[in-house]
């Protein structure tokens, strides 16, 4: 990849907003080629959307959980399940598949503890369709740093 590229990537990263205009004068560029390469560089996948940050305390997300799943048997589908469980739960902000003590891990956001509680309680109802040995969750009590930026 061009650094032209990295530097159009890293800009679009740090605010989506940015007009054409303004994209192509930071890089040096015409906005025709600065078009063109953001364009190919969507087409080949490497943009898939922009989004904008929003601020969770801010819209009353106040208690983030990390919860650790252990199956209690591997079985080859299983990631597929989750995700399918996964699309219901709104909450889960991020699902990892990890190697090690645990399977996988969840992020979730909650405006409340209370909610975080409920969530805890129903854990296991909620994920009835994949084999959990044990689960444990986590409750975040600062967040010292949180991005989705790649480091170009």
């Amino acid at each position: 990849m061009r650094d032209a590229d990295l530097l159009i990537l890293k800009l679009l990263q740090e605010d989506c907003s940015l007009s054409l205009e303004a994209i192509s004068a930071r890089v040096n560029m015409s906005i025709t080629s600065c078009h063109r390469r953001i364009k190919a560089l969507e087409a080949r996948g490497v943009i898939k959307g922009r989004r904008v940050t929003l601020d969770p305390e801010k819209l009353g997300f106040q208690v983030t959980g990390i919860f650790l799943i252990k199956l209690g048997q591997d079985v080859f589908d299983v990631d597929r399940r989750l995700a399918k469980i996964l699309e219901r739960e709104s909450a889960v902000v991020a699902s990892y598949l990890v190697a090690g003590e645990f399977d996988f891990v969840l992020i979730a956001k909650f405006r409340t503890a209370a909610e975080y509680t409920d969530y805890i309680y129903s854990f296991l109802e909620t994920y009835a369709d994949i084999r959990i040995q044990s689960y444990t969750s986590q409750l975040v009590v600062r967040t010292l740093r949180e991005t989705a930026a790649l480091p170009l």
